[in-house]
């Protein structure tokens, strides 16, 4: 059975504010740290990813006393209404427009984990209007079908991960994963196998030199 995820506060805003520690994982990890997350698998201890609910208020409230430029956090997805296909995409007198259809995000054996999509704040005559911006990563139809049927419910399964930041803030592009041949649908020992994936060795800390 899968372990109840504790966060830490204190953990989420060292691993920020320590010397040399870099947290910039690869589309493919952020996409494991999402599954891991769904099924309430516990993350390694100074991942910075907090659950938050990005629909419920403006972008820049969320760096309000924040050191980071580039904020991670799982949210979830309320569709407009029962039956709809669609979701809620407004945040206070704005709303985050999708940028593009979304690109496949496989796996390293060629499997579809889930997408990555780019959003961008619209807020007609502010300042802010087009100075946020989003990278969206979801799970597969394919994945969610599979969980289903693993579980016997699942509560986070409109759950996103999702990467925020100023437009003109300090980024660097993700690194991309290696070219892999991408396959119809993942096979359920290839998902049991991420999903028993400690994440061990997800983590790339940047070691300082010392001067003194």
């Amino acid at each position: 059975m899968a372990q109840t995820m504790a966060y830490k506060p204190e953990c989420i805003s060292y691993s920020a504010y320590t010397e040399g520690f870099r947290f910039h994982p690869t589309d493919r990890e952020l996409m494991k740290y999402l599954l891991h997350y769904v099924i309430d698998n516990p993350l390694p201890t100074l991942v910075p990813i907090e659950e938050e609910d990005l629909y419920l208020k403006d972008p820049w409230v969320f760096f309000d006393a924040r050191k980071e430029k580039t904020i991670y956090c799982f949210t979830e997805l309320k569709k407009l209404k029962k039956g709809n296909m669609r979701f809620v995409r407004t945040v206070g007198d704005g709303s985050w427009k999708s940028q593009d259809r979304g690109k496949a995000i496989i796996s390293e054996k060629g499997s579809v984990l889930g997408y990555k999509r780019s959003l961008r704040y619209q807020l007609r005559g502010s300042e802010h209007d087009g100075q946020w911006l989003m990278k969206e990563y979801s799970l597969s139809a394919e994945v969610k079908n599979q969980l289903r049927k693993q579980l016997r419910e699942n509560n986070k399964e409109n759950y996103v991960l999702c990467r925020v930041k100023r437009k003109n803030g300090e980024y660097r592009k993700n690194e991309e994963d290696g070219p892999i041949v991408q396959k119809e649908a993942i096979e359920t020992e290839e998902l049991n196998a991420i999903i028993s994936d400690p994440l061990n060795g997800v983590l790339k800390p940047v070691p300082t030199l010392n001067l003194l």
